[in-house]
């Protein structure tokens, strides 16, 4: 099969198992862009490739692979885009909350159409005894700090006998409250959950893209049970839902998929302050043909918006799933044209 890619996108079309069985062509446009002064978008000089694997953070310092209980993986700077569809649309973020000068705290807020996610982020604490139980300290001021699930509420306890499977990588697990004095605290937290003791089990809180092995990911991949091992292995369980594709925290995925001229703000994450800008179209047609000579055409729909605001620059990633067919309908060839 060929690709024969008309615009100035990236573009893709991989085979790939639908959840059902089914031998589809996943196409994929992404466009990425970049924001200009005041709200203007304009297409970037470099367009970034299509990626069909997880690109992970490089590990946090104090996250030493060789000691005990340390996290085996690293949160994900860039996720995969490769997968046969998603529920709605995924809003993923990269960056660092930034003061303009040092601060022990930023409020930050991401909204996307009506729908708002608040985060406060948190210079470097630690858990200490006080009045015989274990609390959060005073933060550290900061003026820049990546927002990482690493530094979020989670984590895996030193023997393991305990892991936030919401966030392995996290901080605040242990096996008991003791374990954790003199240990970093959370430094990221939804502002109406704050974290102040060793007793404190919100949910993990983040802008960045969640693994396949975490929850609720996990949870969305179906039942694996006997009869998956006799009927199904490979393939995922019949019963996986779709969200299972979904990369996005919970709080910054979106109902419906993405449409031109969706507006979306970002606070705390830039030294420009405020930025907001809007969806640009992705003026692109999918036109397939089967062996048979007969064509078929579709248009992709956006499904995942990837924002990394110290770079004033985004992408925009849209998808059409097709059919891959057998015999005079095996699929021949993929144009994409502006």
């Amino acid at each position: 099969m060929s690709l024969a890619n008309a615009t100035p996108y990236a573009a893709l079309a991989a085979p790939f198992l639908a959840p059902d069985g089914r031998e589809v062509v996943v196409t994929l446009v992404k466009g990425t862009f970049v924001m200009r002064e005041p709200g203007r978008v304009v297409l970037a000089d470099e367009q970034a490739p299509i990626r069909v694997a997880d690109v992970p953070h490089e590990p946090v310092p104090e996250a030493d692979p060789r000691s005990p209980g340390a996290p085996a993986e690293s949160s994900i700077r860039y996720p995969s885009e490769l997968s046969p569809g998603k529920r709605g649309g995924d809003l993923a973020i990269v960056g660092e909350a930034i003061s303009s000068k040092p601060a022990p705290f930023v409020d930050m807020m991401v909204q996307v159409r009506e729908q708002r996610a608040p985060l406060r982020v948190y210079g470097e604490r630690i858990y200490y005894r006080s009045l015989g139980s274990i609390a959060v300290s005073p933060a550290a001021p900061f003026e820049r700090r990546p927002i990482l699930y690493e530094y979020a509420y989670g984590g895996t306890a030193t023997d393991a006998s305990v892991v936030e499977r919401r966030n392995p990588v996290g901080r605040g697990v242990a096996r008991s409250p003791a374990d954790l004095e003199g240990q970093p605290a959370p430094t990221i937290e939804h502002p109406a959950h704050p974290i102040t003791s060793a007793s404190d089990r919100p949910e993990p809180a983040g802008y960045g893209a969640i693994s396949t092995s975490w929850l609720p990911r996990a949870d969305f991949a179906g039942t694996f049970d006997e009869a998956w091992q006799r009927t199904r292995l490979p393939l995922l369980p019949a019963d996986v839902d779709l969200r299972h594709y979904n990369v996005a925290h919970p709080s910054l995925q979106v109902p419906t998929p993405f449409q031109p001229g969706d507006r979306i703000s970002l606070f705390g994450m830039s030294e420009r302050g405020l930025l907001v800008f809007e969806l640009p179209p992705l003026d692109v047609t999918v036109r397939a043909r089967r062996d048979d000579g007969r064509w078929q055409e579709g248009r992709p729909v956006i499904d995942l918006v990837l924002v990394e605001p110290g770079r004033a620059r985004f992408e925009v990633t849209a998808r059409l799933v097709l059919p891959k067919g057998r015999g005079k309908t095996l699929l021949r060839e993929v144009r994409i044209d502006g």
